[in-house]
């Protein structure tokens, strides 16, 4: 032991040496080619690799340098008894031997200020800073003293890990398996990637969110917060059950590149898994998120989208920001088995909006979607957006292309005027499946004074509904390819709009007509196969029916048809006396309707190949 450390207290190394093989493997290579390089010329150390310099070149135990426990700038020491230690010199390199807190610290003289956070920081009785050597700005939770069991408070540890990301260029947060009590929020700040083991839990025991991006003094602006932000692995357990205020899993906001992956997030009270206030850039894949408890808000999303408003939880930042380009896939939406929790009613949703403030380019594809009990996914205001390869099983409803109305709190601006009517647009749904549900597959919802517009629906399987298997009231829309079976209501419904292709669907054991158009015009439905519709009981529906005041519309190239046993039609089609402008040519509607297989009342349908001109 040098002269320089001279109370008992402060002289571990003489009893308690550290093998060569445990120095290394604690100090890293490059933690080891540090220190050689470092202190090499008081060590007696060659300028060469730390493995050659260890083991010689050929593999086998050198004499250059001794062992490193022999090395004089070597000294083992525990954190208390560094801390202890009123004459530090920068000479040495302390090896803290605590459990999993294990590292090589050296004294900094060029800084008074650094307070003491256990894990990259040690401040002595006497003011002397200590700084762990770090590789790759990669920090461990247990180095600031956590400890993972379930019991002990553990917030004050992660935070301080968290908090690196203040005064580096960025952080590597590693939070090994264990359960980690928290009695406060967590903030992640920018540039932070928390990297959590499988099996490790963060365990809300507060009344607030467990994780979010800013603090309640942070006022941030458009996309200037904290972003480049990935949190990977573990769980996020909201612990409903015994902390009933409202929170969320993880808020962010006013932030810009997010990635969350393989994360668990679950039984949260009221608020949300993940809500993403003002934020873009964002991936969320491999996420779980599980169970939820709720009061009266029964379209609660896992996943939300909103501007950055005042009701939102933005801080004092309310300057509308939107959120758009985030892409959620391959995650799964369920229950969690906890007593007392449900599934999300929401999958991936929002449900307000601020005019001229679009939720723009939202990806959810290949997610797995289980007993939501509202609509599984609600584009609410989206526009360019893909909705593609999802699986919901069992849930109330599919997909609400929501639009926000005239009247609405999402139309009215902060100074209480409201906007005119901003619908979804532009948005593909395409390979879903949804087997069993309460309510319709997909419902495009639309006002009077504007409704949902350029949806493209296709390739879908809808099985098992008690509502529609796809219900619209839009504007420019496609519907093709789709496979629809057992719905108690219509297969296809289409009222009040216009532009609409309904083309290459098999609908099969509808409860009510295969296809019906309401007050619609600019229709064209042709080539669909209707199999076994009106099945409410024997000539009560048609197969196709047009009703109220459709026109110009096009009824080409179907086939309808009624298997054995199955109840009848009323009419395989049936045109209403107001409907104009129809155009009805080759459909083979040999059904075996009760009342015919066709009534036409329209004035003057042509069903000629002459052109119109």
């Amino acid at each position: 032991m040098s002269d320089e450390v001279r109370s008992p207290q402060r002289e571990p190394a003489a009893n308690r040496p550290i093998s060569r093989r445990k120095l290394l493997a604690t100090m890293g290579i490059a933690g080891a080619a540090a220190v050689l390089s470092a202190y090499g010329s008081s060590a007696g150390a060659q300028a060469e690799s730390v493995s050659g310099a260890t083991y010689g070149k050929s593999g086998k135990p050198s004499q250059k340098p001794k062992d490193l426990m022999d090395l004089s700038y070597c000294i083992p020491v525990t954190i208390a008894e560094l801390r202890l230690n009123d004459q530090p010199s920068s000479s040495f390199a302390y090896f803290i031997t605590d459990w999993e807190q294990e590292g090589f610290f050296f004294y900094d003289p060029a800084d008074t200020q650094t307070a003491d956070n256990t894990g990259t920081v040690l401040v002595s009785a006497s003011g002397a800073r200590y700084k762990r050597a770090v590789d790759a700005y990669t920090v461990n939770a247990k180095w600031y003293g956590a400890k993972g069991d379930g019991i002990a408070d553990d917030t004050l540890a992660l935070q301080s890990a968290l908090n690196e990301a203040l005064r580096w260029p960025a952080a590597n947060v590693i939070v090994p398996a264990g359960t980690y009590r928290m009695t406060a929020e967590l903030y992640i700040f920018k540039n932070t990637h928390l990297k959590m083991d499988a099996q490790t839990v963060i365990l809300r025991g507060h009344d607030g969110n467990v994780i979010r991006n800013y603090r309640k003094d942070d006022i941030f602006y458009g996309y200037g917060g904290n972003g480049n932000i990935t949190i990977e692995g573990g769980i996020l357990d909201g612990n409903a059950t015994r902390q009933p205020r409202v929170c969320n899993g993880i808020a962010l906001a006013h932030a810009e590149h997010i990635t969350l992956r393989n994360l668990t997030i679950k039984d949260n009270q009221s608020g949300h898994a993940a809500e993403l206030t003002g934020v873009r850039y964002v991936m969320i894949e491999c996420c779980n998120f599980i169970g939820c408890m709720f009061t009266t808000q029964n379209y609660v999303e896992a996943i939300q989208l909103e501007p950055a408003l005042i009701g939102g939880f933005a801080g004092q930042a309310a300057d509308h920001t939107p959120t758009h380009h985030v892409t959620v896939k391959d995650c799964y939406f369920g229950p969690s088995g906890t007593p007392g929790t449900v599934p999300w009613p929401c999958g991936v949703g929002a449900h307000g909006a601020y005019p001229d403030a679009y939720f723009d380019h939202i990806i959810v594809r290949d997610n797995v979607m289980e007993q939501s009990t509202y609509w599984a996914i609600r584009p609410f205001k989206w526009r360019n957006s893909v909705i593609a390869g999802n699986h919901l099983k069992k849930v109330n409803g599919g997909m609400f292309v929501s639009t926000p109305s005239a009247t609405s709190a999402s139309s009215k601006d902060d100074n209480g005027v409201y906007h005119p009517v901003q619908p979804a647009s532009t948005i593909i749904i395409e390979h879903n499946v949804m087997d069993t549900g309460t309510n319709n597959g997909i419902y495009v919802e639309g006002f009077p004074e504007g409704c949902g517009e350029k949806i493209i629906i296709a390739n879908n399987i809808f099985k098992n509904l008690d509502g529609q298997g796809i219900s619209l009231r839009s504007n420019h829309c496609i519907v093709t390819g789709n496979l629809i079976e057992g719905v108690k209501k219509n297969g296809i419904y289409v009222t009040d709009s216009s532009n609409v292709i309904v083309a290459d669907n098999i609908i099969r054991d509808s409860n009510m007509s295969g296809i019906q158009a309401n007050n619609s015009k600019r229709v064209v439905i042709t080539d669909n196969s209707i199999t076994n519709a009106g099945q409410t009981g024997d000539s009560t529906y048609d197969g196709i029916a047009l009703t109220g005041s459709c026109a110009e519309v096009r009824i080409i190239g179907n086939v309808l048809r009624t298997e054995s046993g199955k109840k009848k039609l009323r009419y395989g089609l049936n045109v209403a006396a107001a409907v104009t402008l129809l155009t009805r040519l080759q459909n083979d509607l040999r059904c075996g309707a009760v009342s015919g297989n066709l009534q036409d009342l329209s004035a003057s349908p042509n069903t000629s190949y002459v052109d119109l001109i």
